[in-house]
C-alpha cells in the first residue's frame, strides 16, 4: 500500500506503477500486470487532479455462454481529487471526484476505485455472442417438424 501525502510536497507528483493483484469485488482477475502512469497537480489548497492512463488485462466469464475470456481495460484518467472533509459540502457539478483524506492518499484505493468505474458492466466474449447461441437454437432437433411443415 502506497500513502502520499498530498497537503504537503512540490508538484506535479509524477507516478509510474504496476499492480498485480486489486481487490475490488464483481471483476475479474488479472492477467497481466495493472499499468498506471498519472501526474497529480495541485488546483488549489483542497482540491487537485489527476491526469493519466491505465491499461491491464483481465480474465472473466462470458455472461452469455459462460466462457472464459479477455478484458483489456484501457481508459484515461481525468479527475478531481479533493478533501473527504469536503464530500458533504461541494456544491460543485463535476462528474469524475474522487473523495480522500489528502494527507493519507491511498494510491491502490484511488486506482481501484477508477478499475471498478470503467470495468464493462456486461462481459462477452464476442460482439455476436448472443447471435451465435442463437443459431445453435435454431439448429436444434425439432420433434414433429416434418408434421408441423405439412400443415403449414
Amino acid at each position: 500500500m502506497k500513502i502520499l501525502n498530498l497537503n504537503e510536497g512540490s508538484f506535479p507528483v509524477k507516478l509510474r506503477m504496476e499492480l498485480d493483484k486489486l481487490s475490488v469485488p464483481e471483476i475479474g482477475k488479472l492477467a497481466t500486470n495493472l499499468t498506471i502512469e498519472a501526474k497529480i497537480s495541485k488546483i488549489s489548497k483542497n482540491i487537485l487532479k489527476c491526469d493519466g492512463k491505465l491499461d491491464g488485462v483481465f480474465i472473466d466469464i462470458c455472461q452469455n455462454c459462460l466462457k472464459e475470456t479477455e478484458v483489456n481495460l484501457s481508459n484515461q484518467i481525468e479527475v478531481a481529487i479533493k478533501d473527504i472533509k469536503e464530500l458533504l459540502n461541494d456544491t460543485s457539478d463535476q462528474d469524475q471526484t474522487h473523495y480522500q483524506d489528502l494527507e493519507y492518499f491511498n494510491i491502490e484505493s484511488f486506482i481501484e476505485e477508477e478499475v471498478a468505474l470503467i470495468y464493462p458492466n456486461i462481459v462477452k466474449c464476442s460482439e455476436d455472442c448472443i447471435t451465435e447461441v442463437d443459431d445453435h437454437e435454431a439448429k436444434k432437433n425439432l420433434p414433429f417438424k416434418k408434421i408441423r411443415d405439412l400443415i403449414d
